[in-house]
């Protein structure tokens, strides 16, 4: 897993601490994300999933997450065309990849920026 800490400090206006913090707001959204993402699919509400996971693309994208962030956008779409069998393919490939990215993210030196 590797995060793409160019275009997260391209996000952020190449400002370090500005960058730390919007990953630190992706960190602690975790949670939050993870349950409304799983809510949505427990119910099978697509229009919901894809509002949630288009979020969870953007923002991705944001902190450098590129991986994360095409993946979710494959699942954006997927609830848009309500495409059941890739969402329930991918689904669980989404969740892990974003534990991966938070891990990575956690990781992430910010002084060698």
């Amino acid at each position: 897993m590797t995060i793409d800490t160019a275009h997260g400090m391209e996000y952020s206006m190449n400002d370090k601490d500005m960058y730390k913090d919007m990953v630190q707001m992706f960190i602690d959204q975790r949670d939050q994300n993870l349950s409304d993402i799983n809510g949505a699919f427990e119910k099978k509400d697509w229009d919901n999933y894809r509002i949630k996971v288009h979020g969870l693309k953007s923002n991705s994208r944001l902190v450098g997450g590129m991986d994360l962030g095409s993946l979710a956008e494959k699942c954006e779409h997927a609830a848009r065309d309500k495409d059941e069998a890739t969402i329930l393919a991918e689904h669980q490939n989404l969740l892990a990849l974003y534990d991966e990215t938070i891990a990575a993210l956690k990781a992430v030196d910010f002084n060698a920026l």
